[in-house]
């Protein structure tokens, strides 16, 4: 079975994803530069309206879980965590209308889980210092003081546990709701494709697929995206440790 995968294995395939992602670049670009123009016609003396009203809402809402979960001291991550929040946003909805999600492929919820993870050192080494290699080790109270002896590999293994949590656990539910998808669409072109005509457009799965469509790809979209961006304030806070 092994040597059929990698035989049929072509790496200068190009992966629906990859055209997704082009996809989602194209629409967060347009998205700034409509806010961009649209502020500069905004009057400085009239309270925002319309698109620039809705994306300042957005920011401020963004903003707000940043300061209350990382402190105002890390306000300035807020531009991090909109586009985080964006791409996914868009990444996990954009299935909706008919394009693969980017977030159906591990390699993309890998990559930015990888992000993650990294951020949790550099949490931990900012304000631990060397004591926070600590953690990873078994530790003997000498004089009232806890002195690392060897290495502590379950701790080590608990700390590669969240990369592998938060990257899964965005690339299992798209990636689940992808194929439940592709199931319907072929059990109702199964049945439908008999009838002379209509057959060919499969129109009991357009007309029965939209409720699967709004729960997996905006309701679990918008959730799991929402999931990923909480669970990554909260893996950098809680590495601060006590300050």
């Amino acid at each position: 079975m092994i040597s059929n995968i990698l035989e049929e294995y072509d790496p200068y395939k190009i992966q629906p994803q990859i055209f997704s992602i082009i996809v989602v670049f194209l629409i967060l670009l347009f998205c700034s530069l409509f806010y961009f123009f649209e502020l500069k016609k905004q009057k400085p003396d009239r309270a925002p309206n319309g698109f620039v009203l809705v994306i300042q809402m957005y920011v401020e809402y963004i903003r707000d879980l940043t300061v209350s979960i990382l402190g105002y001291k890390y306000e300035k991550l807020t531009p991090y965590f909109i586009v985080l929040f964006s791409y996914l946003l868009i990444s996990n909805t954009i299935g909706i209308i008919g394009i693969s999600n980017p977030t159906s492929s591990l390699t993309v919820t890998l990559s930015m889980g990888l992000v993650t993870w990294i951020g949790m050192f550099v949490f931990g080494f900012r304000y631990q210092k060397i004591s926070y290699l600590k953690k990873f080790c078994f530790k003997i109270a000498i004089k009232n003081k806890d002195v690392p002896i060897m290495l502590n590999p379950l701790e080590i293994i608990g700390q590669i546990t969240p990369l592998v949590s938060i990257s899964f656990r965005l690339w299992g539910n798209i990636f689940a709701g992808s194929v439940i998808l592709e199931l319907w669409y072929a059990f109702c072109n199964e049945i439908f494709q008999h009838v002379p005509l209509l057959g060919v457009f499969n129109l009991l799965g357009c007309i029965t697929s939209p409720p699967i469509h709004i729960y997996f790809d905006l309701l679990c979209g918008v959730i799991q995206a929402l999931v990923f961006t909480l669970l990554t304030m909260v893996y950098w806070n809680l590495e601060k440790g006590e300050e």
